[in-house]
């Protein structure tokens, strides 16, 4: 094979910000009186507004108030984001650090705000690593994960086949969408909870971002 790019999701992969958004869904929960459970949050990891309308049938009332809290989740999310970013988890300078100087494009494509994304860069001082970001809003991005298309989108505006991408997620919906595109899949878990099928699907499974190193070595092998 051989590696030409690199996509990185970002909640949970990049950045410590799943865990952000679990709190903040939780008050949403309490503040408009919605079942919001542990099981809701792992079905929902990874995906946006749009792919994530069946979880939304599985676990909520008919009648609930999807944009009220879709508007107060983006006020929820700016709010800290306007003065902070998530923290970078393990490995992130290291491996940004490597592809750069391999000169290896990497981009991230992520279901959050381009506000978010911004503050997360900034906070981690790490605004010159990425040579494209995709949201879930960019109006390329027609569906979102486990469709392909924040993946595809991504690999075009890198000018990268996907095939030859390495695709780096911590949720079932993002193993699925990598998959789905054709793509590397590269599985770090975080929060969300990952079976068996879902890690069947993932050409490597490691634990920090770093772990990543050895892979570009011409001795990489594909499982």
């Amino acid at each position: 094979m051989e590696i030409k790019a690199v996509i990185f999701d970002m909640d949970g992969t990049l950045f410590d910000s799943e865990r952000l958004a679990q709190r903040i869904w939780y008050q949403l929960g309490e503040e408009f009186e919605l079942p919001v459970c542990d099981a809701f949050l792992r079905d929902l990891a990874g995906r946006d507004w749009n792919s994530a309308a069946p979880v939304f049938a599985k676990y909520f009332p008919k009648e609930w108030p999807l944009q009220q809290v879709k508007d107060r989740q983006r006020v929820l999310f700016e709010e800290f984001y306007a003065t902070q970013g998530a923290d970078p988890k393990p490995g992130f300078y290291e491996i940004l650090s490597f592809l750069k100087q391999r000169q290896i494009p990497m981009a991230i494509a992520t279901s959050a705000f381009m506000k978010c994304v911004q503050a997360n860069l900034k906070h981690a001082d790490a605004n010159g690593y990425f040579d494209a970001i995709v949201t879930g809003y960019d109006p390329e991005v027609k569906a979102g994960k486990p469709a392909p298309d924040i993946y595809l989108c991504a690999a075009r505006r890198l000018q990268v086949p996907i095939e030859n991408c390495i695709v780096v997620e911590d949720s079932p919906t993002g193993i699925l969408a990598a998959a789905n595109a054709g793509a590397y899949p590269l599985l770090i878990p975080d929060a969300a909870k990952v079976d068996d099928d879902i890690r069947s699907k993932a050409t490597w499974i490691l634990e920090r971002l770093d772990q990543m190193i050895p892979l570009f070595d011409k001795e990489a092998e594909i499982k």
